[in-house]
């Protein structure tokens, strides 16, 4: 009897010690598996020596998206430029995994001229990939898997890939007029040729001077289809609840048609206005302090972005101002930004010298493209839209800056879409507005 007890404790021990030690077993192997998903996940970051901290640990598919170029143009072997227009994301990708198996070194960075930026732009056979406002070379660096200089102050707005055998790429700064010249080595320069002349071009550029920057001068009229989608408008409690936290702990009030929500232990607020169709985040935490360098304040930005984990496929970062201090990101349609979306764009952010963040966000975006009959809109040229505005009477000190792009407009037969038509639009000290508004009220 004794014997058969000590047995069955022996029996039970063995099993409980061979359970601890699969379990031990699975433990290992688990954390063995999460280490290596881990790595892989880190490694898509990028080779950045040395990367900005803050950048390193944005998620990368929001900054991909957000940050990357909104034009491409093809300088050819003959001195001509062409925007790239309706080009698939297939051949884009196929542009982008060759400068990433590329290799970039020897950042040297010089200031010039208005004319030796526009020279560098100029340059024959050549790729340029536009980005419609200065970005951190860090940002660059994530896309495409480089190691070029991560000095904070470093920025560009242009990059030239010349493939004519140089093996050089120039980073260009139109704001400061800096020009970054890099070695572009591990490059095949026949098949990256190759790839930027199977892009679809078919409207002619160069690079002009207004107002002391160089800016995009189209060289013909414009034909640009009118596009119809239907409007998604998202929930303005998702945001309350990203950014506030759970709305049954917040202090709910209303001022006029506007709801305020607050919480007062960091001392933010939320306001939707159903009018614009906008929410308004205010942060005025008494930790808040303003990041010193232009990176670290995008960042900020972007980081609040990641917190509401909601695509923003069509978002792209069109302008900053103050260094950084006021960002506005629009929705783009075909590389051209969308205007009257909002009052302020896609997404407007700001913060004071004190660091304290005031964030806007449209509720409305496009959704699923819907077929209209309507007919292509044929813009005025560059030239033909400054000699407009000049027979009116508009001197340069009037306005800002002039760029085609789309603006938002309600269909007129479905309170569910939206119609994007082309336009001329001019900034003036009051903001955006199209040309042909403009000059009604001159």
């Amino acid at each position: 009897m004794m014997m058969s007890l000590r047995r069955a404790i022996g029996m039970r021990n063995k099993q409980k010690f061979l359970q601890n030690v699969l379990l031990n077993g699975l433990l290992v192997l688990s954390l063995v598996i999460s280490v290596v998903l881990t790595a892989f996940i880190f490694s898509s970051f990028g080779k950045n020596e040395a990367p900005d901290q803050s950048t390193a640990q944005q998620p990368e598919k929001q900054l991909l998206e957000i940050f990357r170029p909104t034009q491409y143009i093809v300088n050819q072997t003959d001195g001509s430029q062409q925007l790239v227009m309706n080009a698939t994301d297939a051949k884009l990708k196929k542009m982008r995994h060759a400068l990433t198996d590329a290799q970039l070194t020897d950042a040297q960075t010089k200031t010039v001229n208005i004319a030796g930026i526009k020279k560098v732009l100029a340059t024959k056979k050549a790729q340029i990939f536009h980005y419609s406002d200065v970005v951190p070379i860090s940002y660059f660096n994530i896309r495409y898997d480089q190691r070029v200089s991560t000095r904070k102050n470093l920025n560009f707005d242009y990059f030239v890939l010349a493939l004519d055998r140089s093996n050089n790429g120039y980073f260009v700064n139109t704001k400061t007029n800096q020009i970054t010249t890099v070695k572009v080595n591990k490059l095949n320069h026949h098949d990256a040729w190759q790839l930027a002349q199977q892009l679809p071009k078919s409207l002619n550029i160069n690079f002009q001077n207004y107002h002391n920057r160089v800016g995009l001068n189209y060289l013909q009229k414009i034909k640009l289809p009118v596009y119809s989608y239907l409007v998604n408008n998202r929930d303005p409690k998702t945001y309350v609840s990203a950014l506030l936290g759970t709305i049954n702990q917040l202090n709910v009030t209303q001022d006029g048609d506007k709801t305020v929500y607050t919480n007062k232990l960091n001392n933010q607020t939320i306001v939707y206005d159903p009018n614009w169709a906008t929410v308004t985040f205010e942060d005025h935490n008494k930790k808040n302090k303003l990041p010193e360098f232009y990176v670290d304040r995008l960042n900020t930005g972007l980081s609040q972005i990641n917190l509401l984990q909601s695509e923003f496929t069509d978002t792209r970062f069109y302008e900053s101002q103050q260094n950084g201090q006021k960002i506005t990101f629009r929705t783009y349609v075909e590389g051209f930004p969308v205007y009257f979306q909002s009052e302020i764009g896609a997404i407007h952010m700001t913060m004071d010298k004190h660091g304290n963040l005031t964030s806007t966000y449209s509720l409305n975006e496009i959704g699923v493209p819907v077929p209209n009959n309507q007919p292509d809109v044929v813009l005025p040229s560059t030239r033909e839209i400054i000699k407009q505005l000049s027979d009116a009477g508009v001197q340069e000190k009037d306005y800002n800056f002039i760029a085609p792009g789309y603006q938002w407009l309600l269909d007129q037969g479905s309170q569910a879409a939206v119609n994007m038509e082309p336009t001329w639009m001019i900034e003036t000290a009051s903001g955006w507005q199209s040309v042909s508004s403009f000059l009604k009220t001159r």
